[in-house]
């Protein structure tokens, strides 16, 4: 090893971290990169792990293919990326069933969903009205609402909350009848804790842009992380977490670890949660700090199960359950069906996810009982679920996705344009920097690992 290179450290092995550490490989022959992961696996939340040929994931679970960093990525990494099938639906539980809903898909599809709603009054007239309006509003901003670019919808980002702006624009009808669901299921949160912003963008992208489908590998989502793993692997230093981040006159020299061993550092990219950032770096301007500590994650508890049968009604990649419907479950989905190689073949792979205070009530519960409640529940809207799958595995995710609350996105973005005294060397990477979406956290370790690599070789 050449100690005359300049030394970055990375904190954090997640995909923020991993993607600066990729970034910063073209770099190699100039700098000496290292990132230190304080678990025994890289990753993060959107990690993945093969068990019995299933190909798991243990958050994030697909791209969107307006997603251009991680189009980018996945291009260099070899990674090949599929759109999902078009015809592919859902359904929602109202009403004691669970009823068949298709987003977009053929003239057909679009058709029988509207009989459904009709037929089965899963929307009121007053609810179908305001979506229709809902949807001429995200239209007429389509071009602003970009996942990749949010700087033309900042406008949007005030202080209200998603809830209170549908309530402003008297449209609670649409969102308690269907608007609920698709926030909670995107990001783990509920309308009153994500800000307008977020939660317009996320809907226009996923539930109302015309002719716009879901990314993934063939295997799932970890196929994409595992291979930006393996490109970073001689770089990661694993079971290290990082106790604090020394900054002296304003300036990053580097870290101690939680053994008490420092590792000076050239340049340092705080790859973790806003909250974990704060408290490893208590001598960061205040102006950074008053701003991290505004952000706000949701919570989510994920139970993925293998099985020999597809317990989903036919045609429906997920099944989703309004706050409302009384449910622990927000959300039950057939990976296989957006992945087809995710499963053996003949098999089936299903991930429940339970969000928010629920969630949070098993977090201290042993991986059984946390499998028992949740098979428990299924099996009550499943009746194909099995008593015993042929594995199950469990996933707490304290800090699941940063929840953009009205007006931090201003905040961040006005943050990440200014350069404070005393703070040289040290750049922050994380779903909060950016739009909190994978792509967006990628995004933010990508343009960490740049203006670092630019401070390093300035000097």
């Amino acid at each position: 090893m050449n100690t005359n290179k300049p030394k970055i450290i990375i904190v954090g092995g997640g995909v923020s971290g991993l993607s600066a550490a990729y970034t910063l490989l073209k770099y190699q022959d100039k700098l000496e990169v290292t990132v230190l992961e304080a678990s025994d696996r890289a990753g993060g939340r959107m990690a993945g792990e093969e068990v019995d040929g299933f190909h798991v994931y243990t958050g994030a679970s697909v791209f969107h293919e307006s997603f251009r960093t991680v189009r980018s990525l996945a291009k260099n990494l070899g990674v090949t990326l599929k759109l999902s099938p078009r015809e592919k639906g859902g359904h929602i539980y109202r009403n004691g069933k669970l009823w068949g809903l298709y987003m977009g898909g053929s003239l057909k599809q679009m058709l029988t969903t509207i009989r459904t709603i009709l037929s089965f009054k899963l929307i009121s007239p007053k609810g179908m009205w305001q979506s229709m309006r809902f949807f001429r509003l995200l239209n007429a901003r389509g071009k602003d609402l970009d996942l990749e670019d949010h700087s033309r919808m900042l406008d949007l980002d005030s202080a209200d909350s998603f809830a209170a702006f549908m309530e402003a624009n008297s449209m609670t009808d649409y969102l308690e009848e269907s608007g609920q669901v698709d926030i909670s299921c995107f990001t783990a949160g509920y309308p009153e804790q994500v800000g307008a912003a977020l939660g317009m963008a996320l809907i226009w992208t996923w539930s109302f842009k015309p002719s716009t489908r879901s990314l993934l590998p063939e295997k799932g989502i970890g196929e994409f992380t595992k291979a930006l793993i393996n490109a970073c692997a001689e770089n990661i230093i694993f079971s290290t977490p990082v106790e604090r981040i020394i900054l002296e006159e304003g300036t990053a020299k580097g870290v101690i670890t939680r053994e008490g061993d420092f590792i000076r550092a050239d340049g340092v990219i705080c790859a973790t949660t806003a909250t974990t950032a704060c408290k490893i770096t208590p001598d960061m301007p205040v102006e950074i700090s008053s701003v991290l500590s505004r952000v706000t994650y949701s919570s989510c508890c994920y139970l993925a199960i293998g099985l020999d049968t597809n317990i989903l009604p036919e045609g429906s990649h997920a099944a989703v359950f309004p706050k409302q419907s009384g449910s622990l479950l927000t959300m039950v989905s057939n990976l296989e069906s957006m992945a087809p190689k995710a499963a053996p073949e003949g098999k089936t792979l299903v991930h429940a996810l339970v969000i928010d205070e629920q969630a949070r009530e098993l977090f201290s519960l042993s991986d059984a009982k946390i499998e028992k409640r949740i098979i428990d529940e299924m099996r009550k809207y499943f009746p194909a679920m099995p008593e015993r799958p042929l594995f199950t595995r469990v996933y707490r995710w304290p800090e699941a996705l940063a929840l953009a609350h009205g007006g931090i996105l201003n905040a961040i973005y006005d943050m990440r344009r200014q350069k404070p005294d005393g703070l040289e060397g040290l750049f922050l990477a994380g779903d909060y920097m950016r739009m909190p979406v994978s792509n967006g956290a990628m995004l933010s370790g990508v343009d960490a690992a740049e203006k670092c690599a630019s401070f390093v070789f300035n000097r």
